[in-house]
């Protein structure tokens, strides 16, 4: 059964494949579809959690992605188990190994370890601005 999906209708950014290319080029990683969908679905998050916030507020906002299996339970940091199901994978290390690749490409993306734990996006580097 697939995951209860956000209505994404656009990322709000044009991902310039080419520069992640360059980018990960210079730093010997290789990316898959799975980084750019992971990246999506942070970037989106963060946006509909904002906007959740001043409709809502911030306890309410969480509770709603919660709900909906995006956040851990009682925390505003997106499920790993989430992750892995978006990007069609059996296990959270696929999920791990791309956020590592991401931070290493400039994204400061929070972990909090565990079952109930997850991944915040906090800043984009320069290059991605």
């Amino acid at each position: 059964m697939p995951p209860e999906r956000l209505d994404f209708k656009k990322y709000g950014k044009n991902l310039d494949f080419w520069t992640f290319l360059e980018h990960a080029y210079e730093k010997d990683l290789k990316l898959d579809l799975g980084h750019f969908i992971i990246l999506c679905i942070l970037l989106e998050v963060n946006k509909t959690y904002a906007k959740l916030i001043e409709e809502f507020g911030k306890k309410k906002a969480r509770k709603i992605l919660e709900e909906k299996g995006i956040f851990s339970k009682n925390s505003d940091y997106i499920s790993g188990e989430y992750l892995k199901k978006y990007i069609n994978r059996e296990s959270r290390g696929a999920v791990h190994s791309r956020i590592k690749d991401l931070k290493s490409l400039g994204f400061e993306i929070h972990t909090k370890p565990g079952f109930l734990g997850g991944y915040k996006l906090l800043k984009t580097p320069e290059w991605f601005k």
